[in-house]
């Protein structure tokens, strides 16, 4: 009589281990020459298109004892996607230069947007400076008008970048979370019971909210 598994033994392991050296070997000996076959012919928004596509390439012909695979199960399994990964970015993905580029030319375009402000700022100081001293000059007395800052333009950089990865993170979401510009409130659509004013709190949230509009703006 066979035994059965011992206590914290998986009994399944062997089964587990045959599917994922039959879909590694699909991957490599079927998915792969099918994805180098339309290069130049397709087009992908993104590694979760791209995985969707690697999955219904997959499970195309699958013979009937072999579970299909979801495009989940591809990007989360560190063999399954180290495989499709260097298909991805070599066809599809951005090069790590052009991202440097990327980076840079938004850097600079945060910078010039700092100088902008700065230069705005000086021009209301200027102006407020001018009218104080009419008002003095008719005998008036000006309310003391508060100190304006300078604009760090490096804070300004690192701003924007930080409100761009929040917003690559919410849009790598598929729709968990999302911005609601108008209430100025993240929430999550799975989440019923979350706060009224979302997950972050209005006063944190806000900045966030107004780097989206000015670049909504910006895209007009």
């Amino acid at each position: 009589m066979t035994k059965g598994a011992k206590p914290g033994q998986n009994r399944f392991a062997g089964a587990q281990q045959r599917q994922q050296e039959f879909r590694a070997n699909r991957i490599k000996e079927d998915v792969i020459p099918r994805l180098n076959a339309v290069a130049g012919k397709a087009s992908f928004d993104g590694p979760t298109p791209f995985s969707r596509f690697c999955a219904e390439l997959y499970n195309d012909g699958l013979p009937v004892n072999e579970k299909k695979i979801g495009y989940r199960t591809i990007v989360q399994s560190t063999e399954y996607w180290g495989l499709l990964k260097p298909i991805y970015y070599k066809h599809w993905g951005p090069s790590s230069d052009t991202e440097a580029k990327k980076d840079k030319m938004i850097a600079k375009l945060a910078v010039q947007r700092a100088d902008l402000l700065q230069a705005e700022l000086e021009k209301v100081k200027k102006d407020n400076d001018a009218l104080r001293s009419a008002l003095r000059s008719h005998g008036a007395s000006p309310t003391p008008q508060p100190v304006i800052k300078e604009i760090d333009p490096g804070y300004m950089a690192k701003f924007d970048k930080t409100c761009r990865s929040l917003k690559l993170v919410l849009d790598a979401s598929d729709g968990m979370f999302a911005v609601d510009i108008e209430s100025k409130k993240i929430s999550c659509t799975f989440n019923d019971l979350e706060p009224s004013e979302g997950l972050v709190p209005t006063e944190l949230i806000e900045p966030f909210v107004l780097w989206i509009k000015r670049r909504q703006t910006s895209d007009l």
